[in-house]
C-alpha cells in the first residue's frame, strides 16, 4: 500500500476499473474516501458474476440477489463467496473457463450453470419449491401424475398472505378426499397401484391413506369438493352430477369471450392475468357468466375446475410487511334487480393442481338473471366450468380397498413441465427421473425404508415421514367389476 494511506476504519473491494482485478475503497476516521487502484493485478484471468432476481410473478429475492452463496468451481479448485454487491468476482488462474457455477439464492433455491461465461448474468429461474406431496397412478400403461395430495396443512408455513406476521399454519392434519378418473386407476399384477412421492424441497407426513371405489351408473359422474379449507374432520360428501350443461356466456372483466376456454377439461385456461410482484397475486381478475334458466334451482351446482399458483413462506413473510397488497378470496356474486352486484357465497379456491370446486346455487339468485361473477386477485387459472343437477337418490357403491402393501424407498424426482403450455399447472413426468441433487438438504429423522404398512393403516400419530426423493409405493386390493351399465371412479382419502 503506498505510505500516504492513512489509518481505515472500514474497506471495500470491487473491480472499479473492470479490468479484472480488484481495487480497494478506504474510509479513514474522518470518513474521508481514498480509493487505492490495483495496477498489475489482473495477469491471471476472471470472471464476473451478476445476479437478477425477477422482478414479476416472483418476489422470491431481491433484485440483485444479496446474500446468495456462490460456489464456482474451476478444476479441482472450489472458491465460494456471497454476494454483497450487483457483481461478485472470481479468479479463474491459468484457466479459460470455470467449469461449474452453482448459485444459492437467498430464499435457499439452487440453480446451476455449467461451463459459465467471464462475464455471467444469471436470472433466477421460476421454480416450483413447494406444493405437497404427489400422487401417481397406474393407468394401464405408465404411472401418471394425477394431482398433489395433502394440501390443506402446511406445517411452519407463515400466514402473511392474510395479512399477519405472526400467525402460523395451525398444526392440524389435512383429511381430504380427492377423485381419481376411472381412467387414471387400472389394474397391475392384479392390484390396484398408486404411488406417493416427494418431490419438492420440503416434508411429508403421511398418517393414513385409504382406496375407495365408487361404483355408479354411467349417465352419472361424481365428484368430490376439492377446494381448500383449514384442517379438521372431514365428513364425505359425493355430488352425482346429471344434466351438465355448460354456461351460456362466460367474459372476463375487459369483455372478453373467454368460453371456449370453459367448455370441457382440455388443459386451455382462462388465462389473461396480469401478473404482479409476487407470485400468487394478480390484478384483480373477473370471471362473470350466464349459468342458464335452471341454475338456482334446487340441487343445482356450479363445477368449477382449475388450479392455482400460490405464494409460499418468503412471500408471505413479504406481504405481511407491506399493505399495498391484500389477497381478495373469490367471491360469487349475483346481479339484483337494478343490476348490482352482491356476494353470495365466498367458493374458495382449488387446493393446488386440477382441482374440482362445487358452489351450491338454490336459491342464490334473488331475480331471474342467472349471471355470476367471480372476483379474486388470487393467481387462478379456470380450465371448465359446468351447471349440473346433484342427483342425489341416484345409486352409488363406495367400497374401501385393502391396502395390501406399502414400500417405503429413495426414488428421486420427475421431470417438470407445463402442462397446457405457458399458463398450465406444473406437471410432472414420472418415468423421466433426476437422480442427483436438486434441493438443499433437508436435516432430521425420516422413516426408515422398507415396509412402511403398519404405519398407514390408521390414524394414529404414527407417520411415515419422507423427504424429497422419497416414495411409497402403495397396493390395493382391486374389487369385482361394477355391473353392465356402471362404471368405476376412486377417491383417495389421506390424513396427513
Amino acid at each position: 500500500l503506498p505510505a500516504a494511506t492513512p489509518p481505515g476504519t472500514a474497506v471495500a473491494t470491487l473491480d472499479l476499473g473492470r479490468d479484472g482485478d480488484l481495487d480497494f475503497i478506504v474510509t479513514d476516521a474522518t470518513a474521508a474516501l481514498h480509493v487505492l487502484r490495483n495496477d498489475g493485478g489482473n495477469a491471471n484471468l476472471f470472471m464476473q458474476v451478476r445476479l437478477a432476481g425477477l422482478r414479476t410473478g416472483s418476489g422470491k429475492n431481491n433484485d440483485f440477489g444479496i446474500g446468495a452463496r456462490l460456489e464456482l468451481r474451476v478444476g479441482d479448485v472450489v472458491q465460494t463467496r456471497v454476494a454483497t454487491s450487483p457483481v461478485t468476482h472470481f479468479g479463474l488462474g491459468p484457466h479459460l473457463k470455470a467449469d461449474v457455477l452453482r448459485v444459492e439464492w437467498p430464499n435457499g433455491v439452487s440453480q446451476v450453470i455449467h461451463f459459465p461465461g467471464s462475464d455471467q448474468d444469471v436470472v433466477e429461474n421460476e421454480v416450483l419449491k413447494s406444493s405437497c406431496g404427489f400422487l401417481y397412478a397406474w393407468d394401464g400403461a405408465r404411472f401418471r401424475f394425477v394431482t398433489d395430495v395433502m394440501w390443506r396443512s402446511a406445517l411452519g408455513m407463515p400466514l402473511g398472505i392474510m395479512g399477519s406476521n405472526t400467525a402460523w399454519a395451525p398444526a392440524g392434519a389435512s383429511q381430504e378426499y380427492l377423485r381419481v378418473p376411472g381412467s387414471a386407476l387400472q389394474p397391475r399384477g392384479g392390484r390396484y397401484v398408486l404411488q406417493l412421492t416427494e418431490e419438492l424441497w420440503e416434508t411429508s407426513y403421511t398418517d393414513d391413506i385409504r382406496l375407495l371405489a365408487v361404483d355408479h351408473p354411467d349417465s352419472v359422474d361424481v365428484f368430490v369438493d376439492e377446494r381448500f379449507i383449514p384442517p379438521g374432520p372431514i365428513v364425505l360428501r359425493t355430488y352425482q352430477a346429471v344434466r351438465a350443461h355448460a354456461p351460456r356466456t362466460a367474459v372476463d372483466e375487459r369483455g372478453v369471450d373467454v368460453l371456449p376456454a370453459l367448455r370441457a377439461k382440455d388443459d386451455v385456461y382462462v388465462s389473461d392475468l396480469v401478473a404482479l410482484q409476487y407470485q400468487g397475486l394478480v390484478e384483480t381478475h373477473d370471471l362473470v357468466m350466464d349459468l342458464g334458466d335452471d341454475a338456482g334451482r334446487a340441487n343445482t351446482h356450479l363445477f368449477l375446475r382449475g388450479w392455482i399458483y400460490p405464494t409460499d413462506a418468503s412471500i408471505n413473510v413479504a406481504l405481511s410487511q407491506q399493505s399495498r397488497l391484500k389477497p381478495m378470496m373469490p367471491v360469487l356474486e349475483v346481479r339484483d334487480a337494478a343490476g348490482a352486484w352482491h356476494p353470495a357465497a365466498d367458493i374458495g379456491f382449488p387446493s393446488g393442481k386440477d382441482k374440482t370446486i362445487v358452489v351450491d346455487l338454490a336459491g342464490k339468485f334473488p331475480t331471474g338473471d342467472h349471471h355470476v361473477r367471480i372476483r379474486t386477485n388470487m393467481q387462478i387459472y379456470w380450465d371448465q366450468a359446468f351447471v349440473a343437477t346433484d342427483a342425489a337418490e341416484s345409486p352409488v357403491k363406495v367400497s374401501t380397498l385393502p391396502l395390501l402393501r406399502a414400500d417405503l424407498h429413495a426414488r428421486g424426482l420427475s421431470r417438470t413441465y407445463r402442462k397446457g403450455g405457458r399458463y398450465g399447472p406444473h406437471w410432472f413426468d414420472y418415468d423421466s427421473v433426476i437422480t442427483e441433487p436438486v434441493w438443499r438438504p433437508i436435516t432430521g429423522a425420516f422413516t426408515r425404508f422398507g415396509d412402511v404398512l403398519p404405519l398407514l393403516r390408521g390414524s394414529d400419530d404414527m407417520y411415515v415421514v419422507m423427504a424429497p426423493g422419497d416414495e411409497t409405493t402403495l397396493e390395493f386390493a382391486v374389487a369385482p367389476p361394477p355391473p353392465k351399465g356402471w362404471t368405476r371412479d376412486f377417491l383417495l382419502y389421506s390424513d396427513g
